[in-house]
């Protein structure tokens, strides 16, 4: 008899089996109330999942996690691995089984190119006019699509020999788009085991491995490998998961390796670059990469210029997350300047205008991925904000001086044109990170660092009062406000163009 009709005779007999233990089981070994109730949630996973598996037409998403009871927060407890559960395992594995054949049916017809409501709603004109005008942040919201749109979670749940060998085998078969282990406790030999899975899945297209330690360097060449070989991989997470055994020269080998990535996560595994620049020359190619995330490592000022340059070049990057690493305020001030180098309007006219970039303790405005217009109202914004001070209703004329009288006309109608409503908020930003940030006083709390040192201490106390939200009367009148502070802001800059330049210039002729 094929495994094919031994799981249809199955299904059909088929009822949950495995024994429920009680909260007195858990409480005899020596757990605590809170652990006790999880245990009882967590057997109620066991059962929802295998039904889910063996009843939906289309197979399903499988997801193991420690229930939480209270959701505004997270818990760094964990499932321990019990002789009890087993039942429960072998449930899965024949789910998983029986859930592989429904996957596997559906993949072809899920694999075929969907028609986007924007093609439906919009011609082909009409469509790139209408992304034109939209945040980048947003494009790729509905630039992403889903293979099957399947996925298996195995979140704060011990994984033990016993466990890998049950599911194991049957879990390979299943084409899931992403795969999530976390904080598993996985030794060496279970990291390998989830390494393959990337491997033997074909489907992937986000993996992550969190908090389960690839010991040595041979076992990281052994990922690398899978990764530059794998057909559909784009989003790749390693976070906490590098041992020290491994030197950090390696490590920087993974970012060029991963260069068909559109999103790479390396928080939390202690890389120092030791001089080398490779991260900053991959990102000078400008790869297809579009999100990496550096947080929680012991990048420096160096690091961080080094990356800054590499940006200039790179149009394609959309995120760099640099927080808790160990970069002071030259390292923030080259990253601002690399995003808006604000030394003449032609430096900020070719800085980077695609990636926002995200620190600890300074704060660099936010502007490319969320700006009106994409990368040509970052352009705008930043000009203006060099031309044009938000808080004083002067035009710099130093700047102006060298603009040719026949472009002259250009200059008045962008000034009289520009800013619309929604872009002042960016120029603001722009304009006070140029002005304090330099002189280290602008960090991640807008106000100088001796009064960020008082809020963050507030912070931790929990001292902070409860925010105070205005009436609609009241946010009518201050939007009211605000566009009347920006018309006559608008109009002041105008005539100052005209008194500083055009005027001299009709003089001097």
């Amino acid at each position: 008899m094929s495994s094919t009709e031994k799981c249809a005779k199955e299904k059909v007999r088929w009822k949950y089996s495995a024994p429920f233990e009680p909260f007195s089981y858990w409480e005899t070994l020596g757990h605590g109330y809170e652990y006790c109730e999880a245990m009882d949630e967590f057997q109620k996973q066991f059962t929802e999942a295998v039904n889910e598996m063996r009843r939906r037409k289309k197979g399903a998403d499988v997801i193991f996690n420690y229930p939480l009871f209270d959701h505004s927060r997270t818990s760094d407890t964990i499932i321990f691995h019990d002789e009890a559960l087993l039942p429960h395992w072998r449930e899965v594995a024949l789910a998983l089984e029986i859930n592989a054949e429904k996957l596997n049916k559906s993949l072809p017809s899920s694999k075929r190119e969907e028609e986007s409501f924007l093609d439906r709603l919009f011609d082909a004109s009409q469509k790139e006019a209408y992304l034109k005008k939209l945040p980048r942040v947003f494009k790729g919201q509905l630039g992403s699509r889903r293979a099957t749109g399947s996925q298996f979670v195995m979140d704060k749940v011990e994984l033990r020999k016993d466990v890998i060998d049950i599911i194991g085998p049957h879990l390979k078969l299943n084409p899931f788009e992403s795969i999530r282990f976390e904080d598993n406790l996985l030794d060496r030999d279970g990291a390998l085991f989830a390494i393959d899975i990337l491997k033997q899945i074909s489907s992937v297209v986000k993996f992550y491995l969190i908090g389960s330690e690839v010991a040595t360097e041979e076992d990281l060449s052994v990922l690398l490998q899978v990764i530059r070989d794998h057909p559909s991989l784009r989003e790749l997470e390693l976070k906490r998961c590098v041992g020290s055994n491994i030197k950090s020269v390696t490590l920087n080998s993974i970012v060029p390796m991963c260069k068909g990535l559109k999103s790479l996560n390396l928080s939390g595994n202690n890389i120092s670059t030791d001089g080398s620049a490779a991260i900053a020359d991959c990102l000078a190619t400008n790869p297809s990469l579009q999100e990496l995330f550096l947080r929680g490592n012991k990048f420096n000022d160096d690091d961080a210029e080094v990356i800054a340059d590499a940006l200039k070049t790179n149009t394609n990057l959309w995120k760099l997350d640099l927080k808790d690493n160990e970069i002071g305020r030259r390292g923030c001030n080259a990253l601002f300047k690399a995003i808006f180098d604000h030394d003449s309007l032609n430096s900020a006219a070719s800085s980077n205008h695609t990636c926002d970039i995200f620190v600890s303790r300074y704060k660099i405005p936010i502007v490319n991925g969320f700006i009106v217009c994409g990368e040509d109202g970052a352009i705008q914004a930043k000009k203006f904000a060099l031309i044009a001070p938000p808080n004083d209703n002067f035009v710099d004329i130093h700047l102006l001086s060298t603009t040719p009288p026949v472009l002259m006309h250009m200059l008045l109608e962008f000034v009289q044109n520009y800013p619309p409503i929604a872009g002042w908020h960016f120029i603001q930003e722009l304009y006070r990170g140029k002005s304090t940030l330099e002189y280290g006083a602008y960090t991640r709390f807008g106000v100088t660092e001796e009064r960020a040192r008082e809020r963050e201490q507030e912070e931790r106390e929990g001292h902070f009062s409860a925010p105070q939200f205005d009436s609609k009367e009241e946010k009518e009148r201050k939007e009211a406000a605000g566009i009347k502070r920006v018309q006559i802001k608008s109009l002041n800059v105008l005539m100052s163009v005209v008194k500083g330049v055009v005027v001299p210039m009709f003089f001097s002729a």
